[in-house]
């Protein structure tokens, strides 16, 4: 049931319907004074949902970053969490076609080859909701095939495939791993805007974790002019992924996952 409740929450936080509820509003109002007011407070959000300035300064101080894995330092575990690495499509069923945030794949496969962890752990299982939303990536299968397409050996990747949120990520994978709890240290790699999270749900089921962050969105170079007032669509997927986050960490609070 939780899990189900946090996709409509998801429906709730789009900027997108934060946009389009005033523009509602508006139309049920029969008053000039107060439609220009419900209309104005709609473009008020559009600015400030799709100002990459903004949205880069918030992002600055919510994601974190973290420094590389050291020459010499080597750990035994690095745990993938997947969402959003493979997208499916009906017209090339058979081709792999990685999601907006593979970078994650691509950190941990540096990783390995630079000897800093020895083996992985895919986390991650099917998203579906009968009758609400479809998951087709087969995700976790799909990223080990091109790990081992870029050379990563099979016995040396492992899948955990139930998991169908950060919480259940971190359960899972500590049955998995349970002889490693007490004494050995795992990597988790994931995107930096979901690292706070992923951090205290990992720490919470007794992991000791030495966080990798991936699919790093924030900009520390000077912004442009353009920046301020050119209207970014990327900034306002960015916004919502962020709301997600923030509100995430709330909900896991209350809910007592971390």
């Amino acid at each position: 049931m939780f899990f189900i409740l946090s996709k409509i929450l998801d429906i709730l936080l789009s900027p997108t319907v934060w946009i389009l509820i005033p523009l509602a509003i508006a139309l049920m109002l029969k008053k000039v004074k107060q439609i220009k007011i419900a209309v104005l407070c709609s473009i008020f959000i559009l600015f400030l949902m799709t100002n990459a300035t903004i949205c880069n300064y918030f992002l600055q101080r919510w994601e974190i970053d973290t420094p590389d894995i050291g020459n010499g330092k080597s750990y035994t575990w690095g745990i993938l969490l997947t969402g959003g690495m493979i997208k499916y499509t009906d017209s090339h069923p058979e081709r792999i076609s990685t999601g907006d945030v593979a970078d994650r794949m691509m950190q941990t496969f540096q990783l390995y080859q630079q000897g800093s962890i020895k083996k992985i752990l895919i986390t991650g299982g099917n998203t579906s909701i009968p009758n609400l939303t479809i998951d087709n990536s087969n995700e976790s299968v799909n990223v080990k095939r091109l790990l081992i397409k870029m050379g990563v050996p099979s016995h040396d990747i492992f899948i955990e495939n139930k998991a169908r949120n950060t919480f259940e990520n971190a359960l899972y994978s500590s049955q998995m791993l349970k002889n490693y709890l007490e004494h050995d240290t795992v990597v988790v790699i994931t995107s930096a805007m979901h690292l706070r999270r992923s951090i205290k749900c990992f720490e919470k089921q007794g992991f000791k974790i030495r966080p990798y962050a991936a699919d790093i969105l924030k900009k520390d170079t000077p912004q442009g002019i353009l920046s301020y007032l050119k209207p970014s669509e990327k900034s306002l997927q960015t916004n919502y992924q962020l709301l997600r986050e923030i509100v995430g960490m709330i909900v896991y609070k209350l809910q007592g996952y971390i």
